[in-house]
């Protein structure tokens, strides 16, 4: 029994540790997780989550995704934004007045779902990682850059 603990313990501990790239996610979902919902689209076309997965599930698409990563793609994805804009999307994106807005507090939930919607996804995608993570950003620019 204090064998299997113990390895669960050493487990636990290389879990823990801190490596660089950790720290920059976390540091990452922790930024984006304390932007205002406010700053995120609050509309989402029913038409441009169609063509998403139209082109997600295309030739071109199939086969870019082949080409990339070795396997086809299922496009889950654009399936969870279609399914999600057919609930809560428009079809046309008209600007609303703050009156207009104010007196249809249906409206105002659905817009709010949107935006959470957006955010999520975002620190999703920043949580599972990017080029950013092997890549450093230059902070000066290069004197004679293709020239060096």
């Amino acid at each position: 029994m204090s064998d299997k603990i113990e390895g669960l313990e050493d487990l636990y501990s290389l879990v823990q540790d801190e490596t660089p790239l950790a720290v920059r996610r976390k540091h990452a979902d922790n930024a984006l997780r304390e932007h205002a919902v406010s700053s995120f689209p609050a509309d989402m076309s029913i038409i441009v989550a169609f063509d998403e997965v139209l082109q997600c599930f295309g030739i071109g698409g199939q086969v870019r995704h082949y080409y990339r990563y070795g396997t086809y793609n299922l496009c889950d994805d654009a399936r969870k934004k279609i399914w999600f804009a057919v609930r809560y999307g428009s079809f046309s994106e008209k600007p609303m007045d703050a009156e207009n807005m104010a007196a249809q507090p249906k409206e105002m939930e659905r817009r709010a779902r949107v935006q959470q919607y957006y955010k999520d996804k975002l620190i999703r995608d920043k949580l599972n990682g990017s080029s950013e993570d092997v890549w450093e950003q230059r902070n000066t620019l290069l004197s004679r850059p293709f020239r060096e």
